[in-house]
């Protein structure tokens, strides 16, 4: 009487068709989740079909067919055990991980952005978003937005192709409108990382940013129209010998020790606010507005 051991020709097939799946997945980009719900059915399938074979080309009456279960289990081990794999690489969890330990941490040039058709356009409004910014008046006919990002920088590269992946630039009517996103980011990916962009508006321009608690530095120099600046975190003001700006701040706290005038304070339920007061650089002839800031210092 022949025995034959079924599940050892059945293993190599299995294997056979898991590799051949592993590598369709790969360059088909198939979902194995799929796969992972029907691997059984097809781990009894190959194994009737190899005592189909059996029984066709033996003796019915003198076969004896014992069942080899240690290649039975270990063909359904490696199988899900592949599938489970090639499952965590289809949600991006493999490819996180790889990312994670292949990241480096390097400074890197944002996009620059410029803007030279400015007729008509006589507005700036800024919302800054995350990450602290820093705006300068100039006397340069074009609005020019540039900066740099510090931290983690994966093995396919910084994130940020274009001007478009770190703020939104939109012209209506007489006012350009700019935002600043976030950097884009995998949600497992351990992202660590600080933006740092700089906005240069012609002096002409009347600005209008909301700081979102955010630190800003504002550098008017020889400003020609008014700026105002609400919801900041702290403010480091630079002035020059030709700034001829009022600084009038209200409903702020933490003002340094400069020359302040007019000072207007209240108590809230936790500290002092001051509720008004203004510093006069040169003839003052523009007004740097300032509401609902965590602090202001002159440099």
């Amino acid at each position: 009487m022949r025995t034959w051991r079924v599940g050892s020709f059945s293993m190599g097939g299995a294997l056979v068709f898991l590799g051949v799946f592993l590598l369709l997945q790969q360059v088909l980009d198939w979902d194995p989740a799929v796969a992972l719900l029907s691997w059984w059915p097809v781990l009894f399938i190959i194994l009737g079909i190899e005592i189909l074979i059996y029984l066709s080309f033996f003796n019915k009456e003198n076969s004896h067919v014992k069942y080899d279960f240690i290649s039975i289990i270990f063909i359904g081990f490696i199988g899900t055990l592949g599938l489970g794999v090639a499952l965590l690489q289809s949600v991006g969890l493999l490819d996180a991980a790889n990312q994670y330990i292949s990241a480096e941490v390097k400074t890197v040039d944002l996009p620059k952005y410029e803007e030279t058709m400015l007729d008509g356009i006589t507005r700036v409004q800024v919302d800054a978003g995350s990450y602290p910014v820093t705006i300068e008046s100039t006397t340069s006919k074009t609005m020019t937005m540039f900066g740099t990002y510090r931290g983690d920088v994966y093995k396919k590269g910084f994130p940020v192709k274009e001007v478009s992946d770190y703020a939104l630039v939109e012209k209506l009517g007489d006012t350009i409108y700019i935002r600043f996103k976030d950097i884009p980011y995998k949600r497992y990916s351990g992202f660590s990382g600080h933006m740092e962009p700089t906005l240069l508006i012609p002096e002409n321009m009347n600005l209008e940013v909301n700081g979102k608690g955010n630190s800003l530095a504002l550098k008017p120099r020889n400003m020609k129209n008014d700026w105002e600046v609400v919801n900041g975190g702290y403010l480091d003001i630079m002035v020059s010998k030709d700034t001829n700006v009022k600084l009038d701040v209200q409903d702020s706290r933490n003002l340094d020790d400069g020359k302040w005038e007019n000072m207007k304070k209240v108590q809230n339920d936790y500290e002092d606010v001051v509720k008004s007061a203004n510093q006069t650089f040169g003839t003052g002839k523009h007004t740097i507005f300032i509401k609902n800031a965590d602090g202001v210092n002159i440099k």
